[in-house]
């Protein structure tokens, strides 16, 4: 082709593109990123959603790996929470959301016999003859009167009282009285024998206890004559 050519198809297409009737653009080069941006955004929130449910799902210690923003880039490593196991589908809500019961709360069954109903009582004694001189009872009226501690046993008959009963004869001395101190248990069913000035009561076991005292001479002072009512008191439960 010669230069002539040449210029007259350029003046063609020249021409051609003046009458052309094509529409303006609709977008331009901040409507292109705009775009680009929204696309970018919605890209994102779409992989960080699935990975919040891949985390929720695993429910356990680990890492999950997420692609990186581009799709192409570095990938991102998410650490997956620990979660506390579910309670049973079939444990009562109060019986899971109850504390555990505090140690001054546990059921009387759990507890010791002597916490829910007091001492256990001594009862009836377990020889053959009555013992006179019961350690076990003497052991109870001390804590009571510790003037007995030491004090020497008082003389007694040799007959043969019923072995269920026990009893505590003492020499005692309260203050400038001095005397004889006797205490007699006696086990259910037994009647007691009325003695001047003895302090009768029942006792936890079902049975009685007699307490008296008498001085050392006719018209002398008994020991203890004011307090025998406490020390009975003080037997009934224990006996």
């Amino acid at each position: 082709m010669t230069d002539v050519d040449d210029e007259r198809l350029g003046a063609l297409f020249r021409a051609a593109a003046a009458e052309s009737t094509a529409p303006p653009p609709g977008f331009d080069h901040e409507g292109v990123v705009r775009a680009s941006r929204r696309a970018t955004v919605r890209r994102r929130t779409a992989v960080t959603g699935a990975g919040l449910a891949l985390v929720a799902v695993l429910g356990i210690g680990g890492a999950v790996l997420l692609p990186g923003p581009s799709g192409g880039g570095a990938d991102t490593t998410v650490a997956a929470p620990m979660l506390a196991p579910e309670p049973e589908a079939g444990a009562p809500r109060a019986a899971r959301e109850a504390p555990p019961p505090a140690a001054g709360d546990a059921p009387e069954a759990a507890r010791g016999p002597e916490a829910v109903a007091g001492p256990v009582p001594l009862g009836p004694g377990r020889t053959e003859c009555a013992d006179r001189h019961d350690p076990e009872l003497r052991a109870i009226v001390e804590e009571f009167l510790p003037e007995v501690v030491g004090a020497p046993e008082a003389a007694t008959t040799m007959e043969c009282r019923p072995g269920g009963e026990r009893g505590v004869n003492v020499e005692v001395r309260d203050g400038a009285a001095d005397g004889l101190l006797t205490v007699q248990y006696l086990p259910p069913g037994a009647q007691p024998e009325p003695v001047e000035g003895a302090v009768v009561a029942p006792t936890a076991s079902g049975g009685t206890v007699v307490v008296s005292s008498r001085g050392d001479g006719p018209g002398t002072q008994a020991p203890f004559e004011d307090r025998l009512e406490d020390l009975a008191t003080h037997l009934s439960p224990r006996l």
